[in-house]
């Protein structure tokens, strides 16, 4: 008869459940954070966001050169960190236009490059 192993369950993330930290230098409402992107231009990673504007808060485009690390958690069903990234950005780029023609959200998209060699997963159930 076959050896009986032990079936370990697996929950996939859903792409939904994140939150995202900058330093503490720069305090951003995490819940603010729309979507984000991370991906290679040939021998660069480059990590992409975005985040709501609203009318408690609003980023101070000065602000951006004081960004100088990420963190990304990934929340499970009910909200409690599971894991996730944290990495030091080398170089920033910031985006966002209004116009009075146009009735969407106010958007703020965030490129940073990544310095991979400080990026580390976090496991904060192990």
């Amino acid at each position: 008869m076959p050896e009986l192993t032990k079936f370990t369950p697996v929950e996939p993330l859903k792409s939904n459940r994140f939150i995202i930290k900058f330093n503490k230098e720069v305090t951003v409402p995490e819940y603010l954070f729309r979507s984000f992107k991370i991906y290679n231009e040939g021998e660069k990673l480059i990590f992409k966001t975005k985040m709501y504007q609203t009318v408690n808060y609003s980023f101070n485009p000065a602000d951006l050169f004081k960004i100088t690390s990420v963190t990304i958690e990934y929340l499970d069903p009910i909200g409690e960190v599971v894991n996730g990234l944290n990495f030091d950005v080398q170089g920033s780029n910031l985006s966002f236009k209004n116009d009075y023609s146009d009735d969407s959200l106010s958007m703020i998209d965030f490129q940073f490059v990544i310095n991979p060699e400080t990026m580390k997963l976090i496991y904060k159930n192990s």
